[in-house]
Order: structure tokens, then sequence, then C-alpha cells
């Protein structure tokens, strides 16, 4: 028999099965921090008997959360979360991020769970780095009818996502659980298209005070000094 885990859409029948949920349902998930998993047993008549649903649900701070409805962080949240402003979200005890995985796999006790996630999450990271390069390393331009258009749109591609690998390194917060400057992530890794608007195309000054070349930063852009400093202490090649 196939075995199969996916993504479901986050439709008013699925939200609706969390208010039968308690929470003694819920489970830690697997290294992923303020992550939980608990089954929901529906299965609608034209799914595979075996089917069962898997919820997912990671705990944010409303500053993760982006004020624009269009935000994809936003969207996970629940839809009478959703329609909260920005401000009263903060007065909330806990804001809760869901998503919906429907699987045939076991999934029968907690620990199972648990591990069937852990593997679709896993499963689907490289699927995102192949959207990633797509949208924000454009990937998304091939294929050419030349060969040479297309070598160099893929290795331009490859070495962005190279370059966005190296900024996550930087950019990660010692210590456990790790984490980011305080940019929006993706399994802890920020967007490409992320790191360029915040690190990349800033709009900064060169300026010469002293004697000495200093770049000066706009308002707000604390990541990129805090990248920069760490940059210029990295050891020096041979």
């Amino acid at each position: 028999m196939w075995s199969s885990r996916s993504a479901a859409l986050r439709i008013a029948p699925l939200w609706r099965l969390l208010d039968g949920l308690h929470d003694g349902d819920w489970v830690d998930a697997i290294d992923m921090d303020g992550a939980q998993v608990a089954v929901a047993y529906w299965c609608p008549d034209w799914w595979p008997a075996a089917t069962r649903l898997l919820i997912r649900r990671v705990r944010l701070a409303p500053a993760q959360v982006s004020a624009d409805p269009r935000s994809r962080r936003r969207r996970t949240l629940h839809p009478e979360q959703r329609a909260l402003p920005i401000a009263e979200l903060a007065d909330l005890d806990a804001v809760y991020g869901y998503s919906f995985i429907v699987t045939n796999l076991d999934v029968s006790t907690g620990e199972q769970a648990a591990a069937v996630e852990h593997g679709y999450r896993h499963r689907t990271q490289i699927e995102n780095i192949f959207r990633d390069a797509k949208h924000g390393a454009a990937l998304r331009h091939l294929p050419s009818g030349y060969p040479q258009v297309n070598k160099a749109w893929m290795w331009g591609a490859l070495l962005a996502v190279g370059i966005a690998g190296w900024l996550h390194q930087l950019t990660a917060t010692p210590g456990p659980g790790g984490g980011l400057f305080g940019h929006g992530v993706r399994d802890g890794q920020a967007m490409i298209a992320t790191l360029r608007h915040r690190l990349i195309r800033v709009p900064a000054r060169l300026i010469r005070h002293a004697g000495a070349l200093t770049l000066r930063l706009p308002p707000g852009h604390h990541l990129l000094e805090q990248v920069l400093t760490r940059i210029r202490a990295l050891p020096a090649t041979s």
C-alpha cells in the first residue's frame, strides 16, 4: 500500500477541528522549537479509510507576525486571530501558526505522529530551496533556447543560493535553538528575497570622517550592522 504525506489547504472544516482538541492531545514536535503536533481523526468519504490529519501548531511572538494580510505567516493564524489588529495580538496569551498535513501513515501514538510530521517537514525542505531559487534567485528564467544562456542563469542562481547560505550562517543567533536576528524566517532560514531586501539592497552612504571611510546605514537596519560586524571578525584567509 502506498504511503503518503501532503499538505492540506487551510479551509473552514479543518479550522473547526481545533475546537475538538485538548491540551493533552498535543505532543512536542521533533527539532522545531515552540512547535507541537496533534492528530485529528476525521476522514471525509472521498478519502481512503486510513487517512488521518496531522495538525502542527507553532507558538509565535506577536512581533513575528506581519500586519500585511498577504503575509504567509499571518495566513497560518486561526481566522479569529488573523482578523485582529497587530496591537490586539500582542495582548493574547498565545499566538499560533497552524499547518495541516494529510497522511495514511501510522500516527496512532504521539511519538509516531511527531515522527511523521518531522519526516514530512524535512522532505519538503529541498522543495522550499527549489522554490526559493526560482523566485529569489531568478532560476525561473529557465529554460532558454540557448544552452549558454541556460548555463549562465543556472550558475547565477546557484551562486545566489550559496551566498544566501553564508548569510544564514552570519545571521544565526549563537546558542541552543539558533534562530535569526529578528527577520522573517522559514524553517530557521530567511527567504532569499528577504535577505536581499534586508542585507543587500540597503541605501547606505559611504562617508569620510577623520580620515576614515565609514558606512552610514539608514535607521532600522540593525541586522546589516550586526552582519557587517561578524564579517569583520572573521579570520583572514592565508
